[in-house]
């Protein structure tokens, strides 16, 4: 997984974002500790957990661009942004991926994705 339209998504959608007025912004959401599997264990484990498994999950949107567009932008919350504005990141988007289209209208799309489990010890 790499170099493909999520990573491309995620670049052009910082930039908007850093363009955009601040009440427009999206603002960061959740504690940053939950991004890791350590960090999950500090939060977790004062709180009577286990240790955290995890496991690394591929996930792959590829599609038609439209339906990765879809799905992409479905995975941030986009309503801070005026109309106008998703509708420049999603001609930029459509713009960017040209190149990566495949010969049957495809778009590879993919990331990982991590699932932490754990258990009241």
């Amino acid at each position: 997984m790499g170099g493909e339209a999520y990573e491309r998504f995620l670049a052009l959608l910082r930039a908007t974002i850093e363009e955009a007025p601040p009440a427009q912004r999206i603002p960061a959401l959740g504690d940053r500790r939950a991004r890791s599997r350590e960090g999950l264990d500090e939060v977790l484990g004062p709180a009577g957990f286990t240790t955290v498994d995890w496991e690394t999950v591929p996930l792959d949107l590829s599609g038609p661009v439209e339906q990765v567009w879809t799905a992409v932008s479905g995975l941030y919350d986009l309503g801070p942004l005026d109309r106008a504005t998703v509708e420049r990141l999603r001609r930029a988007f459509f713009a960017e991926v040209r190149d990566m289209t495949t010969a049957d209208g495809h778009v590879p799309c993919a990331f990982n994705i991590h699932l932490a489990t754990a258990r009241l010890a």
